[in-house]
């Protein structure tokens, strides 16, 4: 018997049984088709077809029990860089005025403390001026304290003046000490306010520009963050959502570098989105090496902690007929196989795909060799 080659691929994939049953290529004539399937009158029968092979080609083929087993499954979504908002600082002046020199720009790498502006401010004019004043009338009533002590002393005045002299030291010492205070909140120790990095990172934004009016509290200036950790957005659909958990761990796959990113989910939406009906979920990730950028899409694998328990079964077991529907080889007796639709999930490994419909514990599917007994299965159909 003459047999014309023929390729198949089972889910894209071509299969790994070709070497095991190479052998069946010769001996496929031994197989032969259940009577059941047709009544000699042309009438299909409502039973499914049978397929048998024969003890001698059994050597070449091998038949898995159906098993249900926990696994982890990632679930995989595209994602968007953004900064850690926990670690990003909007720079607003505690003063008005107008910027009078600006010392770093886009791209500066800043400490905590560090000067990023100065403003010429009516404000810190006249805190300058009130500190000079508040000094100088401390420094009278440390003199007038000291006079009423000595008069005290020659018991030329009263306890109750000295007391009074003592109380109104203090409070011109605490007004000069909120002065200072205030100063150096708001950077106006001189005639120009000096606006400082609260945070030690990267300038990222400059939004002003120099001889600009800037308002004390409205006005953002700059935008620093620290560039070492960011978070990834991630939205997933409601399905999703029961397999993930806040302190999952994630694995970022960034398309500038083929070393993964370790992150870890940190947040979960209280509301979905109307418009895409997704929830967005927040994962935390180092980013030491500057790989991630504010604004890139990523892909994400977010690992579950707890497995789910599915039935797996190997890719070499699953067959597609003429309609590109996937279907598996039951065997109803030894040596017999019929041919049973199913449904298919995710793809888990690299050789094994989750059975979603069609397939229980316990049932036996033909395995290496399935791709043949197909092949010779369609020459008698």
């Amino acid at each position: 018997m003459k047999f014309s080659i023929l390729v198949y691929f089972v889910s894209g994939r071509l299969t790994r049984s070709l070497a095991l049953c190479l052998p069946l290529l010769f001996i496929l004539p031994g197989c032969s088709r259940s009577a059941n399937q047709d009544n000699g009158q042309g009438a299909a029968s409502s039973r499914p077809s049978l397929f048998t092979v024969s003890k001698v080609q059994r050597r070449h083929i091998n038949v898995v029990t159906v098993e249900k087993k926990p696994v982890i499954l990632p679930v995989r979504v595209p994602a968007l860089v953004d900064f850690n908002e926990l670690k990003t600082s909007r720079v607003v002046p505690l003063v008005s005025g107008k910027v009078a020199k600006i010392k770093v720009y886009e791209g500066d790498h800043v400490k905590s403390g560090e000067v990023l502006l100065t403003i010429a401010s009516p404000d810190s004019s006249t805190m300058v001026a009130n500190i000079a004043r508040d000094r100088s009338s401390l420094e009278i009533k440390k003199v007038i304290l000291a006079r009423d002590k000595d008069l005290y002393a020659h018991k030329a005045i009263a306890l109750e003046e000295l007391q009074q002299a003592q109380l109104d030291m203090t409070a011109a010492k605490a007004t000069v000490t909120n002065d200072l205070s205030r100063a150096a909140i708001t950077g106006g120790t001189s005639s120009q306010a000096v606006l400082r990095s609260p945070i030690s990172g990267i300038v990222v934004a400059r939004n002003i520009s120099v001889g600009e009016p800037v308002l004390a509290g409205s006005t953002p200036c700059f935008t620093i963050t620290d560039p070492t950790a960011v978070w990834v957005i991630a939205q997933l659909y409601q399905q999703d959502l029961r397999d993930v958990q806040i302190g999952d761990s994630a694995i970022i796959h960034s398309p500038v570098s083929s070393v993964p990113i370790d992150g870890k989910v940190t947040y979960i939406g209280a509301s979905i989105d109307q418009d895409t009906l997704t929830i967005p979920v927040r994962i935390a990730a180092d980013n030491a090496g500057g790989q991630l950028k504010q604004g890139m899409y990523v892909d994400v694998q977010i690992v579950p902690a707890k497995p789910v328990v599915v039935i797996l079964l190997p890719d070499v077991a699953l067959l597609r007929d003429e309609d590109n529907l996937p279907f598996v080889y039951i065997q109803v007796r030894p040596g017999t196989f019929a041919r049973r639709h199913v449904t298919l999930g995710s793809q888990v490994d690299i050789d094994k795909t989750i059975i979603v419909n069609g397939l229980k514990g316990g049932d036996k599917v033909l395995a290496d060799g399935a791709l043949f007994v197909q092949f010779a299965d369609n020459l008698e159909r």
